[in-house]
């Protein structure tokens, strides 16, 4: 049965494109037990189930000076954001599993108060001379030092470029 998943697994990523990044290039910091997930998969698998992503549940993605019932969760923009990369990707054929993971991760690293947050931490972080605060480097950081997460070195580089 596993040898019948990983053959069908082959099969689709042989319909990706060219220029697609296949789950046999991913690199990953350390060796894993095998699964019959591909790599980029499990990526997705560890992003959802991080403390990191759980805590995107409370954090409000816009905030408006009058009543609005549409203000939405930080949680929701990320899933959007994912359904259209994915949209996208598969339009292109694209790997929709590193798509989905780098979606799903992208805004692990931001603080409370969104982009307002983060300019003001980086300036705080320029003050001190202690460097820069970026959320997507800080997503980086949450996801492989902070929690330890073995998360293939391409959705950890889009991560700090999205």
């Amino acid at each position: 049965m596993i040898k019948q998943i990983k053959e069908i697994m082959k099969h689709n990523e042989s319909q990706l494109s060219k220029y697609a990044c296949k789950s046999e290039n991913a690199i990953k910091l350390s060796e894993e037990p095998i699964d019959i997930r591909p790599p980029f998969f499990r990526d997705i698998d560890k992003i959802i189930h991080s403390q990191s992503y759980t805590r995107y549940i409370d954090k409000t993605q816009v905030f408006a000076f009058v009543e609005n019932d549409h203000i939405t969760h930080r949680v929701l923009h990320v899933q959007l954001v994912s359904k259209i990369a994915r949209t996208i990707g598969r339009a292109l054929r694209l790997n929709e599993d590193l798509i989905e993971a780098i979606a799903l991760g992208h805004d692990v690293g931001h603080t409370p108060f969104g982009h307002a947050g983060e300019k003001y931490l980086n300036n705080i972080a320029q003050k001190e001379k202690i460097g820069y605060f970026c959320h997507n480097a800080q997503s980086v950081k949450m996801l492989k030092d902070i929690e330890g997460l073995n998360i293939t070195l391409q959705t950890l580089d889009r991560n700090t470029s999205t």
